[in-house]
Parts: C-alpha cells; sequence; structure tokens
C-alpha cells in the first residue's frame, strides 16, 4: 500500500487494520525492547540501506499497532521482525517501510515468534544464542527442567543448532562460566557438554590450562573420552595428539572374527619396539634434560612414563598368573614409583 492508503487505513477501526500491507513512516515504529538480539554491525547497516535505496524493499518488515485500553490506536507500530531493516532505513536516511500489520499474539506467542527469529538468524554469534535461550526457557518455568526441553524444540524454532545449543546449557555452573568468561569457545564448550557431567569442569579446566584448539579438542579428545571413559584429559591429550588410537577400536575382520593370534601378538610386539626407541631418542638425545623446568612438559612426558609402567606392569602378572612355572615372568621387577616431575625416573 502506499502512504496515502494508510491515511485512509487509520480512519478504519484497528481491528480492520490486520492482514494489511502499508508504507509506515519509520519514525512511528518503536523497535522491540525484548528483542534478544542486541548487536548490529553499523557498516552492514549501512549498507543492507543502500541496497533497499537501490533495488527497493524485497521484504515487507511485521508490526503490531499499539492500542489504548478502548482499543483505538495510539499513534505508534511495535516492530516484531525487521529491526535490521527499520535501522538501517533510519541510518540511510528512508522516511518509509512497507509493513505487515499484524494483531499482537498473546504473550507465550510472542516469547516462541521472539525466540524462532533468533535461533534462525545465521549471523548471530551462538553463545548469543545460548543466552536467548536460556532466557526463554527461563520465562517459560522450565529452566530447571531439562527433561522438557526436547519437547519445545520445534516451537521454539530450534533448528540443527539446537544440540549444541542444550549442551552447553546443560553444563555445570561453574564449567559454562569458563564459556561466559571467553575462555573456551561455544565448540569446546558444546563439546564438554557431551561427556559426563562429573568429568567436564576437568576437562574444561584443563582446555584452559593447556589453550587446546577447538577442533582438535571436539574431533580428537573428546571422542577418545568417550571411547575410553576412564582416561583422563592427559592421557587423551595424548592419545589424540599422537593419533592411531581409533585403529585399535575398529577391526578390520567381519564381526564375529579375529585375525590370526601371530598376527595380534606382531601387531602388539611392533607397538611395544616404537615406545621402547621413542624412550630411547628422549634419553640418548639429552632431550629428557631439555625439558627440566618446564613444568607442563615435565608433567606429560612423567605420566606418559607411568602410564606404560603401570600398564606393562599389570600385563607382565597377568600373564605370570597363568604361568607361574616360568620364572623368566615371575622374576620381572615392580615399575618404578614415579616421583612428582618424572625427573629422578628418566635420568
Amino acid at each position: 500500500m502506499t502512504a496515502e492508503k494508510m491515511d485512509a487505513l487509520i480512519l478504519k477501526p484497528v481491528d480492520k487494520w490486520y492482514g494489511a500491507t502499508v508504507e509506515i513512516p519509520t519514525e512511528l515504529i518503536k523497535p522491540d525492547p525484548d528483542n534478544l538480539r542486541r548487536e548490529f554491525n553499523e557498516e552492514d547497516l549501512i549498507d543492507l540501506g543502500k541496497n533497499i535505496q537501490l533495488i527497493g524493499q524485497l521484504d515487507e518488515i511485521t508490526v503490531f499497532p499499539i492500542v489504548l485500553n478502548d482499543n483505538t490506536w495510539a499513534g505508534f507500530f511495535d516492530l516484531h521482525d525487521g529491526e535490521r531493516r527499520w535501522r538501517a532505513a533510519n541510518l540511510v536516511g528512508l522516511k518509509t517501510l512497507r509493513a505487515k500489520v499484524m494483531p499482537r499474539p498473546s504473550g507465550e506467542e510472542l516469547l516462541y515468534k521472539r525466540i524462532s527469529r533468533m535461533l534462525q538468524t545465521r549471523l548471530l554469534a551462538p553463545e548469543k544464542k545460548v543466552a536467548g535461550l536460556e532466557k526463554a526457557l527461563a520465562e517459560l518455568g522450565i529452566l530447571d527442567k531439562p527433561e522438557v526441553w526436547e519437547s519445545y524444540r520445534e516451537q521454539l524454532g530450534g533448528g540443527q543448532e539446537w544440540p549444541q545449543l542444550v549442551r552447553v546449557l546443560s553444563l555445570g555452573s561453574k564449567a559454562r562460566e569458563l564459556m561466559d568468561k571467553g575462555l573456551i569457545n561455544f565448540t569446546i564448550a558444546q563439546s564438554i557438554g557431551r561427556l559426563p557431567p562429573e568429568k567436564q569442569l576437568q576437562v574444561a579446566e584443563y582446555v584452559v590450562v593447556n589453550k587446546i584448539n577447538g577442533r582438535f579438542f571436539s574431533t580428537q579428545m573428546v571422542p577418545y573420552m568417550l571411547e575410553y571413559p576412564d582416561a583422563t584429559p592427559a592421557q587423551a591429550f595424548e592419545h589424540a595428539r599422537v593419533g592411531g588410537w581409533q585403529q585399535y577400536t575398529r577391526s578390520p575382520y567381519e564381526r564375529g572374527h579375529e585375525p590370526p593370534i601371530n598376527e595380534r601378538v606382531e601387531s602388539f610386539l611392533e607397538v611395544c619396539v616404537k615406545w621402547e626407541r621413542a624412550w630411547e631418542v628422549l634419553v640418548h638425545t639429552g632431550l629428557v634434560h631439555d625439558i627440566e623446568g618446564d613444568s607442563n612438559l615435565e608433567y606429560r612426558v612423567s605420566d606418559a612414563a607411568r602410564r606404560i609402567a603401570e600398564r606393562s606392569h599389570a600385563l607382565a602378572e597377568r600373564i605370570v598368573k597363568h604361568r607361574s612355572k616360568d620364572t623368566r615372568l615371575s622374576e620381572l621387577p615392580a615399575p618404578p614409583a614415579l616421583h612428582e616431575g618424572g625427573k629422578k625416573q628418566l635420568t
């Protein structure tokens, strides 16, 4: 509709306006004070405004008339959808915008529409979406009832990001605080949400202290910890960093078939030789002395040494139980106790 037709429209009762498309002066439109999107890039808005000036407004905005108690128009409209276009128009001096006039929905319906619009905004940072969704769930009175969140997914417009958003909302308060403070990003936070609650804070703090890359953490460390629930963050990091651990969880043989026992033993011994060579390099090149004073490297090396010692001795003891007559195995020494820092055992 043209502005002149709007002049004719306002002479009608407000309930006759609904469904009409009207050119509305931008000064008569009030932005939604409860809009969950608070930040707008001014340069992007100016570009959008110039685009509207050049080729015209492609899609109308949506507004609700503000009415008084006697159901007469108060002279302004509340903006429901299209705040970027409204801001862009103001920045470049556009006087009117084409708008569709709709009846104001109930408070709950308006909340659903507001959240749905926010979650479907592709350029909005996921951290902002988490905060918005959290606010919506609180207003619905179900923030402390995660078991029912999924039943609201469709009404709230939850798309492909919904599982990740929910994982972050489910984090413990201290782990969530690390994301809110910017110490971990959304990718890491939602990946931590895949882990058992009792491990989340420990893992989150390990990521912060060691400055773990988000992609490496989500694609390598977390899958390892899900495969081996008893693994510490340090174990997961080392195994994921070295790589190859997944090949031992996926047999190349068909289900129900095992490789020949000789082949399995040879594979095990081949890995043992690689470990032996690794420690030879560590000691013979003097690398063990070079890491002195670096608490992080000392811890990683000594922790790896402890894990190998514990597992090798446990394996030897298990074999001894089955072959107690073999003196070679029964005389195997116990693994050395590792002191803090690991220096004494490696020098």
